[in-house]
């Protein structure tokens, strides 16, 4: 009997596992910060090839800056943790 049950209930065991494991894959790309940081090396290359002018350069850095808090925002919200104070995220070009 319980292998019977375990085949009746096989196609919606097998659909939450799906379901789970998509959720895992969105989830990990949604906090995925990797390409924001290699775009702003790119643009820091960019500047010091002299391909963008400085203003060009800031304009840019401050959306890739963004993105970066609204990912690391995400990353607290799933790990259950309370939002961080909104503050001037500073970074240095060297």
């Amino acid at each position: 009997m319980l292998f019977l049950d375990d085949l009746l209930l096989f196609p919606i065991t097998g659909f939450k596992f799906i379901l789970r494991t998509l959720q895992r894959a969105a989830e990990q790309e949604y906090t995925d910060d990797a390409p924001l940081k290699e775009r702003l090396l790119e643009l820091q290359l960019s500047l010091e090839n002299g391909e963008i002018s400085e203003g060009e350069y800031e304009r840019a850095e401050r959306e890739i800056l963004q993105q970066l808090r609204e990912v690391q925002a995400r990353r607290r919200e799933l790990a259950g943790l309370p939002p961080e104070e909104q503050g001037p995220m500073t970074y240095s070009r060297e």
